[in-house]
């Protein structure tokens, strides 16, 4: 059996990342969406959109940084 002509290997790995990237944003979604009520609530609450982008986007930080140490665990 020949190997694959370069330009069907790489749209072969194209296709696998991003079907690949598509399958992580569908499972970070439920965190982005928590992120988001965070920053909502907060601005609810009487805090300034400017500070609570950045206090959502630290929460969403250390949502990420605890999955992927689950992960790295395993």
């Amino acid at each position: 059996m020949s190997p694959e002509p370069p330009d069907e290997a790489f749209d072969r790995l194209a296709d696998e990342l991003s079907h690949t990237l598509h399958q992580i944003a569908e499972l970070l979604a439920p965190i982005w969406d928590a992120a988001d009520g965070v920053k909502s609530i907060l601005e609810r609450r009487g805090w300034s959109p400017t500070a609570s982008e950045e206090l959502a986007a630290e929460y969403l930080k250390l949502c990420m940084r605890k999955l992927f140490a689950s992960l790295d665990d395993t």
